[in-house]
């Protein structure tokens, strides 16, 4: 629970400061979402190559 109240504060703060600094807050949370999928994506990744050193190793 605590994290999805964070998460909420976090959100409410960057509404904040981006509608004083004058920039889009739609833009700004569409660009945070693409970097979160990227990480996502590059330790998935990371994962499976681990996998698949493993079962190369066992089947040698």
């Amino acid at each position: 629970m605590k994290i999805k109240e964070t998460r909420v504060l976090q959100e409410q703060r960057l509404n904040e400061i981006s509608t004083d600094k004058g920039v889009d807050y739609d833009s700004l949370k569409s660009l945070l979402e693409s970097v979160r999928t990227k990480k996502l994506l590059k330790r998935n990744n990371y994962h499976q190559q681990k996998i698949n050193d493993e079962i190369e190793k066992a089947t040698k």
